[in-house]
């Protein structure tokens, strides 16, 4: 019995050992990078990696390679490779602009059928190009190969950022009914943050919103705890700006009219605290807490109506109205909603109460 428990602890160790030889043998990706280059029609592949030194320490560095297309990248970085790549720590993949608007099909089917990659993969579409943005991350400022995931999922935790992951994306791009989304990145010299969104079309880019229309995606479907509103207010010839520090928000849809002629309502309804107010608004009264309540109900209306306006006019439905009507309609017909949807009657209607004001002078 003794003998049996050496031995198996003996294995273990051995296996152990393997592991970790194995380990130190090839390179782990945490970030991978695609580019399309309209002019030679090929695809630029970029990957960066952390080089471990001495201890703990590490530095990020990078390797990029142009192939014909997204299924090729793989083999052509290896060819520049010291050690074989591997890919199942990848934490983020960045899709230039260039190659979001020529189509991103071929890289989610290599996503979607790739059982080494994690569901919670941070994709994200780049305001230029993504070898640029990798390249930045090797630069003094940032310095950490994990930047990119930890800065889209902070955002989503603390900010105006949308739940996104892998999975998410990935079915929203194979339903019938909803359109897919993605974090917009953009490179501030050698530093990188979050500029808003990017919608798709189909397999392809359709169009890109800010930060503040980031926000009202965020309220109109999946509500927040977090994230920040700001809005100009004036009254009696005072002007100065509100910032809406949003605590608990509830979003439900009303369907009305016929399954002929549908109009939906949003309804938003916001608890929320006041970070900033200039010094001529007093909130400690009932008139100056609904003077700022009023004007932030209207801006959040007006933004939030052009917004789902934009949509519509590109024919994209991220906010997924389709799948509500069709959760509301009896014998519902899908391409008869779609067809209406550009011109329908769709309205946001905000509920801002204030719960906190912050310390008062």
């Amino acid at each position: 019995m003794k003998k049996t428990m050496i031995l198996c602890a003996c294995l273990i160790c051995l296996a152990g050992c393997a592991d970790r030889e194995v380990i130190d043998e090839i390179q782990v990706v945490n970030s991978l990078g695609y580019d399309y280059n309209p002019d030679t029609k090929k695809v630029r592949g970029t990957i960066l990696y952390p080089i471990y030194k001495y201890g703990p320490t590490e530095e990020p560095s990078i390797i990029a390679a142009n192939a014909k297309s997204a299924f090729d990248v793989p083999l052509q970085l290896n060819n520049k490779s010291s050690l074989p790549i591997a890919f199942g720590q990848l934490r983020s993949v960045v899709i230039g602009e260039n190659f979001a608007q020529h189509g991103v099909d071929e890289l989610v089917n290599i996503l979607a059928r790739n059982p080494d990659l994690g569901r919670n993969i941070k994709l994200s579409i780049v305001d230029g190009k993504a070898h640029e943005l990798l390249s930045s991350v090797t630069k003094k400022k940032i310095k950490d190969y994990q930047f990119i995931s930890n800065l889209i999922e902070q955002n989503i935790r603390t900010e105006n950022l949308p739940n996104t992951n892998l999975q998410i994306f990935l079915f929203s791009f194979f339903s019938d009914d909803r359109d897919a989304y993605l974090p917009l990145l953009t490179q501030d010299k050698d530093a990188i943050k979050l500029k808003g969104l990017a919608f798709f079309k189909g397999k392809e880019l359709a169009t890109t919103v800010g930060i503040k229309e980031t926000f009202l995606f965020k309220l109109l479907t999946t509500g927040t705890k977090h994230g920040r509103y700001g809005v100009r207010i004036k009254a009696n010839n005072h002007k100065g700006k509100v910032v809406l520090q949003n605590l608990r928000t509830k979003t439900t849809y009303e369907l009305k009219g016929d399954p002929h002629n549908p109009a939906i309502i949003t309804h938003v309804k916001i608890d929320g605290l006041v970070k900033e107010f200039p010094s001529w608004i007093d909130l400690t009264t009932s008139s100056g807490i609904q003077l700022v309540e009023k004007q932030l109900k209207n801006d959040i209306e007006t933004n939030g109506n052009g917004f789902i306006k934009k949509l519509q006019e590109k024919k994209i439905d991220p906010i997924c109205f389709t799948d509500y009507a069709r959760s509301k309609t009896r014998h519902f017909n899908s391409q008869e909603f779609k067809a209406k949807y550009p011109d329908m009657d769709i309205k946001v209607k905000a509920h801002v109460h204030l719960i906190q004001t912050g310390i008062s002078n």
